[in-house]
């Protein structure tokens, strides 16, 4: 894999001595998956079954009960077809966790739907979901995911996120999976290398400090908003939370726990409450996850 220049020096700056076990996550070969039991078709016993019927060694994801480690990547079987399980790294289980249930919920960048199937699964398909992109592409895939998992309490919308509370909509939960310059794709996908740049990611910093300030006005008086990322920079994560800190005085930063999860708190004073996500601490893609509240 070859790293380009800025990349490297960047990281190195930011990782310091771990830099070298940060990238071997994403050069070494990759040796056991996830999927998430979809408990709204399915059950962790019957999904169990089913993987050792196919001889398929599993394990449990320690911080997620509906999670499993699984030993092949040959999964998009028929059960995952009629969305008995979803196909996801298993730190893209958190984000959902961390926010939990609520009446009314915005996945403000939800396609192709992992999270939004997941925010499903955790409000047991009770109240209203609502799963926004404003790609008509990718709405497409997001559709196909909610009607496969059964997510039967999930509106689908189409706006442009950095102008949500244009729509005087108001919710308790929020998640904002802010698109990124997804560093934590680099096991996918060398094309991150291929395009990243420090000039790249202050050009998504500025939507994505948009986004969480319109997001944040969409939030009921004692709501919880999530942010989240799947990539590393300083100015995609502790940035974009200290601009919404400055910008209203109301959001108030909580600790983000889960247990069974090695976390990284917030490279900031004012952002220690952060978690970030190293995938050499867990065996999985890195992320960062804020949990915000408004006061009220």
């Amino acid at each position: 894999m070859r790293v380009p220049a800025e990349f490297r020096r960047y990281h190195q700056d930011l990782l310091g001595g771990e830099y070298d076990d940060y990238m071997d996550y994403f050069t070494r070969p990759q040796s056991r998956y996830s999927i998430r039991v979809n408990t709204l078709k399915s059950s962790m016993r019957e999904v169990k079954r089913l993987l050792g019927e196919r001889n398929i060694e599993y394990g449990k994801v320690s911080w997620c009960n509906d999670g499993l480690w699984v030993g092949t990547d040959d999964l998009d079987l028929m059960e995952h077809q009629l969305g008995l399980y979803y196909i996801q790294n298993a730190s893209s289980f958190i984000a959902p966790l961390v926010l939990g249930p609520g009446d009314r919920v915005l996945d403000l960048c939800a396609a192709p739907g992992g999270k939004t199937t997941h925010l499903a699964q955790v409000m047991e398909n009770r109240g209203l979901l609502v799963a926004n992109d404003n790609s008509p592409a990718r709405l497409r895939g997001l559709v196909y995911n909610i009607q496969r998992c059964g997510a039967s309490n999930a509106a689908v919308l189409k706006e442009d996120g950095c102008r949500i509370d244009k729509l005087g909509l108001n919710f308790d939960r929020i998640l904002v999976d802010a698109p990124c310059s997804s560093v934590g794709t680099l096991r996918q996908s060398h094309e991150v290398l291929r395009k990243w740049s420090l000039k790249w990611v202050k050009q998504l910093t500025t939507v994505q400090k948009k986004m969480v300030v319109s997001a944040y006005d969409s939030l009921c008086e004692g709501g919880r908003m999530v942010y989240s990322t799947c990539t590393t920079t300083k100015e995609e994560n502790e940035d974009v939370i200290e601009h919404l800190l400055d910008e209203r005085e109301g959001a108030e930063l909580f600790k983000v726990d889960l247990g069974g999860l090695k976390v990284r708190r917030g490279l900031t004073e004012n952002t220690w409450k952060c978690a970030r996500i190293h995938p050499h601490d867990n065996d999985t893609d890195p992320h960062f996850i804020a949990e915000v509240r408004k006061s009220g």
